[in-house]
């Protein structure tokens, strides 16, 4: 700007000096008429000489200025073109500046820790205690009991302790403890399980409940009732199963399904239900297949597979004589089928939900040559619904039809199980439920199987105090 200033009284005074200049030339005075003849020396008359001189002055002026005002014009255009280069480049030079200080993050503030027992609590496993406490009437005929130790009551079912750590970025530990007053302490989950080192892998080793169905692999106090299927019960054992060996799990390629994962698990035969018990030497292995699909944005529908193999002689067992005997090879061979259907409106996800969960079991069980019938099969089917009314109510009912895998009878064991649940929180609920059932085999006084007929009512309440609540996995 300094430049354009320093120009414009330079190129003002160029636009009028040619006007000036005009009007300082002083007029010629006219001849008087008949005097354009030239006098005898030659001379050029005055009319003409004053006519014609001060135009060639003007005419040779006119050229210097128009030179003179071009090369203010050119050095103009060269001073603006200048101009805006350095304002293009000053501008780029702010952006670059201010992008720079967009991008660098400003330093941490150093400092210096004295005291690392905070730190220590991470090296500590998570510890999570559960509750399980049943007040139940029960009333078998006329009795205020079913069998000897299945009473009225108030009493403690049954507390868990679960502890789990994360190891390194690679691998977890998870384990549970169950105390209870009639069963005394037992061991149900103690395993490392490794993640991340195979794409789309995960392996464990060590005690598991198994992947045979969806409600095996939960724990008794995250079920949707009170207690285990009686289809899954009176099929895989009153424990269901549970193993110690190894498992495998692949989350496969999306082929039929919007999501398929395939579990192979390779565990001893201790289950004395389907298998040879405490006198196992040889694994069974079992394989479940898992297909998910989205049916829409708020359902979704799950269906699954599994088989399992193994074998239920014993091997290594003392007869009377103290001598280790080795029985006939006999075969197990287990399989099922479970259907879920989940239902959650987006904008009420809290608020509304539907499930409908359904499980199909069958076991085929070779026996001793001695026996009347070569092989034993059971069956077992249950299906439940169960619909969330608001934030914390639940109400369902659950349906099974069994035949059983240690029976009395060829009669078809069955029951309904209507319940409603009060979620207080995450940490507690409450849950009201009622059992009806029929032609349940029990073992009698004497040591034989019979039949009875079960009614009761529960109240159940549980708790967990700490970190993982009421997880379903």
């Amino acid at each position: 700007m300094v430049k354009y200033l320093s120009l414009a009284p330079a190129v003002c005074a160029l636009a009028y000096a040619q006007p000036a200049r005009a009007q300082a030339t002083p007029p010629v005075a006219d001849e008087p008429p008949g005097t354009g003849v030239a006098p005898e020396t030659g001379a050029v008359p005055v009319s003409a000489a004053a006519s014609q001189s001060p135009s060639g002055a003007a005419q040779q002026k006119e050229p210097s200025l128009a030179v003179r005002l071009n090369a203010l014009e050119t050095r103009f255009d060269e001073l603006s073109s200048e101009l805006e280069s350095e304002a293009v480049e000053r501008l780029v030079q702010d952006a670059q500046n201010e992008a720079r200080a967009a991008e660098a993050e400003a330093r941490p503030e150093e400092r210096e820790f004295l005291e690392g027992g905070l730190a220590l609590q991470k090296l500590n496993p998570e510890l999570t205690a559960c509750g399980d406490v049943v007040a139940a009437v029960v009333v078998d005929g006329k009795k205020f009991y079913a069998t000897e130790s299945d009473r009225s009551g108030l009493f403690l079912r049954g507390l868990g302790v679960h502890l789990q750590h994360v190891l390194d970025p690679y691998s977890m530990f998870k384990s549970a403890l169950h105390f209870s007053p009639e069963h005394g302490v037992g061991l149900e989950e103690l395993y490392v399980s490794w993640f991340g080192l195979i794409p789309t892998t995960s392996f464990a080793v060590g005690r598991f409940r198994q992947n045979f169905g969806i409600l095996n692999r939960w724990h008794e106090h995250d079920l949707d009732q009170s207690s285990y299927p009686l289809a899954l019960r009176l099929v895989l054992g009153d424990e269901g199963l549970i193993g110690d060996g190894l498992m495998f799990r692949w989350l496969m390629p999306s082929l039929w399904a919007h999501a398929n994962e395939l579990t192979i698990e390779v565990v001893d035969g201790s289950n004395e239900t389907l298998y040879a018990g405490a006198h196992f030497s040889v694994p069974s292995t079992l394989a479940h297949l898992k297909n998910y699909y989205d049916l829409s944005s708020s359902t979704y529908l799950e269906l699954g597979l599994t088989g399992m193999f193994g074998f239920n002689n014993r091997r290594g067992l003392l007869d009377d004589q103290d001598e280790l005997v080795d029985e006939p090879w006999r075969r197990t061979v287990a399989a099922g089928a479970d259907l879920t259907l989940y239902w959650s409106p987006l904008n009420q996800a809290k608020y509304r939900s539907f499930t409908w969960r359904s499980e199909l079991y069958f076991a085929s069980k070779e026996r001793p040559e001695q026996s009347p019938h070569r092989w034993s099969k059971s069956t077992g089917v249950y299906s439940y619904v169960q619909d969330q009314l608001s934030e914390r109510w639940f109400v369902g009912v659950r349906g099974d039809v069994v035949r059983p895998t240690v029976r009395a009878s060829r009669k078809l064991a069955w029951d309904i199980v209507p319940y409603v649940t009060f979620w207080q929180s995450e940490f507690v609920y409450l849950r009201l439920e009622a059992q009806h059932g029929r032609n349940l085999p029990y073992v009698a006084g004497d040591g034989t199987l019979d039949l009875r007929t079960d009614n009761r009512a529960l109240l159940q309440i549980d708790f967990a105090a700490g970190p993982h609540k009421h997880e379903k996995y």
